[in-house]
C-alpha cells in the first residue's frame, strides 16, 4: 500500500471517529437541567435553542480560567476579544458589547450605559461566585427584552451544602507563571438548620505583568479583590433568598494606547503615558419562590438593587490628565410563574429595571492642578431611564407522547 494511501484512510477514520465521539458525549450529558432559555427547569434535550451549559468543576479545574469572559473561550460560535488584560468582551453569533446580554441568577448585568462595542463589564463577574454558566447561542429577546440579540448568558450562583451544625471550608490556590498571578479563594458553608443555610466565599487576586516571546508586556497586570455570600430558606410556603457580591478592580491598563504598547507586524504604537481603568460592582437580592400552589407550579418574585461604577485616568503626551466616570444604580423588580393547564405549560412574567446615572470628568495641567470640570463625564449626568417588559409563552405536545 502507497504511503498517500494509508494517511488517507487513517484521516478517513479520524474524520468518521470524530463525529461518533461528538455524540457519544452529548448523550452522556442529555439529562442535564437548562433553565436559561425558557425560563424554566428544562432538559438539554427538549430546549429549543442551542445552549452549552459549563459547571462549577469544568470553570475552575478544567479550565481554570483567569475571568468569567475567557471560559466562554472555548464553546463553539463564541470569540473572545480582549482590548487589555483586564478586558474581555465575548461575541456570539457575532454580536458584542450591548447587544449580548448576561444575567446573574435571571437578574441583567446590562444596564443603560453599555458600550456598542467590545467593553469590559462581564471581568466584573467573579467565575468562583458561579455555581453553573448557561450560553444561548441566538436571540431570546422575548424573554429577556433588549440586549438580547447574538446570545444570552446566566451565570447560576453558588450554592454550597455542608452537615447540619458543622462549616465546611474550602480554599484552592492558583498561580500562572506567564502572568505572574497568585489567586486565592477561600470557600465557607454553614447549614445552620435543616432548613437554613448559608454559603460565599472571598477572592483575592494579583496578575502581574504578562511575559511573552516578545518580552515582559509592562503596566499588564492589576490586583482584583471579591466577596460573595448566599442564604437560602426552605418552607413549607416555599423558599426565601438573600443574595449579594462585590468586585473591585483596580489599575487595569489598557496599555495599546500608550508608550507602553508593543508594536506587533507593524502595529502603532500609543502616545498616551498612562489610560487605566477601575472597575467595581454590587449586587444584592431578595427572592421568593413559592410551593406548587393549585394550577401554579411556580411563582417567583425577585426585587434586586445593581450598582456598577468605573473611573478612567488618562495622561496624555504633553502631559495633561484627566479623570472621568459614571455610577449606574440598577433597581429591579421581577415577578413570573408557571402555569400547568390546557393545552400545555404556561409561563408568564414582568419585570421593570429601573437606572439612575452618575457622571463626572475632571481635567488636570501637567503640573496636576484642576484645569477644569465638565458638566458630564462620558454619559449624561444625573440621568435616569427605565425598562419595562412582559412575556407570554405556552409550550405543548401537538402528538401522543411515547
Amino acid at each position: 500500500m502507497r504511503p498517500y494511501t494509508v494517511f488517507t484512510v487513517f484521516g478517513l477514520m479520524l474524520a468518521l471517529a470524530a463525529p461518533v465521539a461528538t455524540v457519544l458525549a452529548d448523550t452522556l450529558e442529555l439529562d442535564r437541567v437548562t433553565v436559561t432559555a425558557t425560563r424554566h427547569s428544562t432538559l438539554t434535550l427538549d430546549t429549543p435553542a442551542s445552549v452549552h451549559m459549563l459547571s462549577a468543576e469544568e470553570l475552575r479545574m478544567r479550565a481554570q480560567v483567569r475571568s468569567t469572559p475567557e471560559s466562554l473561550q472555548w464553546i463553539p460560535g463564541v470569540l473572545i476579544q480582549r482590548t487589555g488584560h483586564g478586558q474581555g468582551s465575548p461575541y456570539i453569533r457575532g454580536f458584542t458589547g450591548f447587544r449580548t446580554l448576561f444575567l446573574i441568577d435571571g437578574i441583567r448585568l446590562n444596564n443603560s450605559v453599555f458600550r456598542d462595542g467590545p467593553n469590559q463589564y462581564w471581568n466584573t463577574v467573579d467565575p468562583f461566585s458561579i455555581g453553573e454558566l448557561e450560553v444561548v447561542k441566538g436571540p431570546v429577546s422575548v424573554l429577556y427584552g433588549t440586549d438580547a440579540i447574538g446570545g444570552t448568558v446566566n451565570a447560576l450562583t453558588r450554592t454550597a451544602v455542608a452537615d447540619v451544625g458543622r462549616p465546611d471550608i474550602s480554599a484552592q490556590y492558583r498561580y500562572s507563571n506567564a502572568e505572574n498571578a497568585n489567586v486565592l479563594r477561600v470557600d465557607v458553608a454553614q447549614q445552620l438548620d435543616e432548613r437554613l443555610s448559608l454559603s460565599g466565599g472571598v477572592s483575592l487576586k494579583e496578575f502581574g505583568d504578562l511575559v511573552s516571546a516578545t518580552g515582559t508586556q509592562a503596566r499588564t497586570g492589576y490586583p482584583e479583590r471579591d466577596v460573595d455570600f448566599k442564604l437560602s430558606l426552605d418552607q413549607s410556603l416555599g423558599k426565601f433568598e438573600a443574595l449579594y457580591q462585590r468586585v473591585a478592580i483596580d489599575d487595569a491598563w489598557r496599555t495599546h494606547r500608550t508608550i507602553y504598547g508593543q508594536s506587533y507586524a507593524g502595529t502603532t504604537i500609543g502616545n498616551e503615558l498612562r489610560r487605566s481603568l477601575n472597575q467595581r460592582r454590587e449586587l444584592g437580592y431578595l427572592r421568593y419562590t413559592t410551593a406548587p400552589l393549585g394550577p401554579f407550579q411556580e411563582l417567583k418574585l425577585t426585587a434586586s438593587l445593581h450598582k456598577q461604577g468605573e473611573d478612567r485616568f488618562r495622561t496624555r503626551s504633553n502631559g495633561r490628565s484627566d479623570h472621568q466616570g459614571a455610577e449606574v444604580a440598577t433597581t429591579g423588580l421581577i415577578a413570573e410563574g408557571v402555569i400547568d393547564a390546557a393545552p400545555g405549560l404556561w409561563q408568564f412574567g414582568i419585570e421593570h429595571y429601573s437606572d439612575d446615572v452618575d457622571s463626572f470628568r475632571n481635567d488636570f495641567n501637567a503640573d496636576g492642578s484642576l484645569r477644569g470640570q465638565r458638566i458630564q463625564g462620558p454619559v449624561g449626568d444625573d440621568a435616569s431611564y427605565s425598562n419595562s417588559g412582559a412575556f407570554l409563552q405556552t409550550r405543548f405536545s401537538t402528538g401522543p407522547v411515547a
